[in-house]
């Protein structure tokens, strides 16, 4: 009840810059409400039953040109908002012309041996320094990743190579640090 008669207060207070007096206070028992209003209106107020949901969590980025499937698995393997900074990316396959197409070809580069690979799906248009249009599959790194960790790379893709972009999207991405050099 309280907040309802604030967001009220506000709305009237931000709408009028001069008034006359259009206040009108009533008392019942020990409470006290006073209610500003430039027109006629009633206010009925009711107790409600109170019910609690429990909803399953779920990732959804408004805005996104991935799916919702796409997404899900970035999240499941530890992928979070990067918005604005600056990530090495191992690009195992570019220039795809559908999500489809790119998620077909990720399938097989999910695990390697008995190994999780942080490879994900996402558009190009994402990243600023990446040629926009594009579905890509890349694993990200926070520094350039070394040899070491593209030998690991080149398994499921023989030709990926390595670019740095600056991540313009909120979609979930896993990084990874790479792998110190010997």
């Amino acid at each position: 009840m309280r907040a309802l008669l604030l967001g009220v207060c506000v709305t009237v207070t931000l709408g009028v810059t001069a008034c006359d007096d259009l206040t009108e206070t009533t008392e019942a028992g020990d409470a006290s409400t006073t209610v500003t209003s430039l027109a006629e209106a009633s206010t009925t107020v009711s107790e409600a039953p109170t019910t609690t949901t429990t909803v399953a969590a779920t990732t959804t980025t408004l805005g996104s040109l991935l799916s919702q499937e796409s997404l899900d698995y970035a999240a499941s393997i530890g992928g979070t908002d990067h918005y604005g900074e600056t990530l090495w990316f191992a690009i195992g396959q570019g220039a795809l012309s559908s999500e489809a197409q790119a998620k077909t070809l990720l399938e097989p580069a999910k695990a390697l041996g008995d190994m999780q690979s942080n490879f994900i799906v996402q558009n190009s248009s994402n990243f600023d320094g990446m040629t926009p249009g594009y579905w890509i599959i890349f694993e990200a790194y926070y520094e350039k990743p070394g040899e070491g960790d593209l030998v690991f790379l080149r398994v499921p893709f023989p030709d990926i190579y390595v670019k740095s972009a600056v991540v313009m999207t909120h979609d979930p991405i896993p990084v990874r640090h790479a792998t110190p050099s010997p």
